[in-house]
């Protein structure tokens, strides 16, 4: 099996907001073990109710919708003001 390097601008341990809002802690980015090859997918978690934990495409995640915005833009928050009043894990990397 061939493997590629994977190159993208999706950062972890750092906060971005979806499209329609929301705001997300990117956690990891993880490779499918389902899929064959070499497809990643972008592992987050919602800062707001109680911190879901979602999956996506790496492709979906940084692709962008159909009015022209980013689905993700990065925000540049600083770590004590991600979400004042929320408790999510503290995620070392």
């Amino acid at each position: 099996m061939k493997f590629q390097r994977l190159e993208t601008s999706v950062e972890r341990n750092r906060v971005y907001e979806h499209y329609r809002g929301n705001k997300y802690l990117v956690i990891d980015i993880a490779k499918d073990a389902d899929k064959e090859g070499d497809e990643f997918r972008v592992i987050y978690r919602a800062l707001y109710d109680h911190g879901q934990l979602y999956s996506q495409p790496i492709e979906r995640f940084t692709g962008v919708h159909t009015d022209g915005r980013p689905r993700f833009r990065l925000l540049e928050i600083e770590e004590e003001n991600r979400n004042p009043g929320h408790v999510y894990p503290t995620i070392t990397m």
